[in-house]
């Protein structure tokens, strides 16, 4: 049995899902033994990130080249495969996309 109202739901929820494309999930080492995993998402201008055990948002901040991400002492600079990742109290490290 047709349900006109059911189809119209259903169009709805196919027009509003977003494509897997529009998002990227990196697996990062860093030199000092930290892993991490970065959150992208088109449009968005907020990386989110795994760090040692808590989750982050870092908005994007104003970068010479690659994409740089701040908030609270922690910075993390993208730059093709390698990002450096700053934390407070620590030593800057460079990470290694997997």
């Amino acid at each position: 049995m047709f349900r006109p109202g059911l189809a119209i739901v259903l169009s709805c929820a196919v027009l509003t899902a977003t494509p897997a494309s529009a998002q990227k999930f990196v697996n990062y080492v860093c030199d000092d033994g930290t892993p991490l995993t970065a959150a992208f998402f088109q449009g968005d201008r907020t990386m989110r990130m795994q760090l040692s055990g808590k989750a982050l948002a870092l908005p994007q901040r104003l970068a010479a080249s690659g994409a740089r991400y701040a908030k609270g002492g922690v910075s993390f600079w993208v730059k093709g495969q390698e990002a450096t990742l700053k934390q407070p109290k620590r030593k800057a490290t460079i990470c290694r996309a997997q």
